[in-house]
């Protein structure tokens, strides 16, 4: 079941049902509650509670968060020139697929095709169809986490929770569910050190602070 997050509503936490899906969420309990020989593969930009993994062993439900691809290859068929640079490129953008068949486009359309050229600008250009893609995507969030989103790009570096908090006018319940829902729908990533800290996906990160400087003008 592909692009599953479509039956979640928009402008409120991740892995809220509309009401007219409700039944899915009946129907994907019945699949991790009850014993049965069957498989179900979900594939979804959100989580909702019934995807959340809790122990492998105890549980029939495996969750594979989907990274980026790290291999040339994907960009063989666009021929661009600098090759020893490709991965720097790919790197760059994450290794999604999408974004890297966009930003192929347009150094062939702008740059002949040389990728070289294209990275000497050293700015992560985001193209008119992610501008798209994510105008999308943050018009879905709840006002929560629209405001999480437009602190943390305010920051260039990881930050912990107490910075953030410093940061936001929301209560300690609305920031902790908020983030938490960030990272269902894969925008924020939590990184664990010497202290926990968080920020955003880095070319949503460029979007977001590309779209608050338009706002400005």
């Amino acid at each position: 079941m592909d692009d599953l997050h479509n039956i979640f509503t928009s402008g409120q936490l991740a892995g809220q049902y509309q009401t007219e899906y409700q039944n899915y969420q009946k129907f994907f309990r019945m699949i991790v509650e009850l014993e049965h020989q069957s498989s179900i593969i979900l594939i979804s930009r959100e989580q909702s509670g019934e995807m959340e993994c809790l122990d492998d062993q105890l549980y029939p439900m495996k969750c594979l968060h989907l990274s980026g691809l790290d291999d040339v290859q994907i960009l063989e068929k666009f021929a661009l020139k600098g090759e020893n640079n490709l991965l720097n490129l790919i790197k760059l953008y994450e290794g999604n697929p999408a974004y890297l068949k966009d930003i192929a486009i347009l150094i062939k359309d702008i740059f002949d095709g040389d990728a070289n050229q294209f990275l000497a600008e050293n700015s992560l250009i985001i193209t008119k169809n992610m501008q798209f893609h994510f105008h999308q995507i943050f018009q879905r969030l709840s006002p929560i986490e629209q405001q999480l989103v437009l602190t943390l790009s305010k920051f260039d570096q990881p930050i912990v929770r107490e910075t953030l908090k410093d940061n936001v006018e929301l209560s300690s319940t609305d920031l902790i569910n908020g983030l938490q829902s960030l990272q269902q729908r894969y925008l924020v990533k939590k990184n664990i050190g010497k202290s926990v800290t968080f920020q955003l996906s880095k070319v949503f990160h460029q979007y977001i602070k590309n779209m608050v400087v338009i706002q400005k003008l």
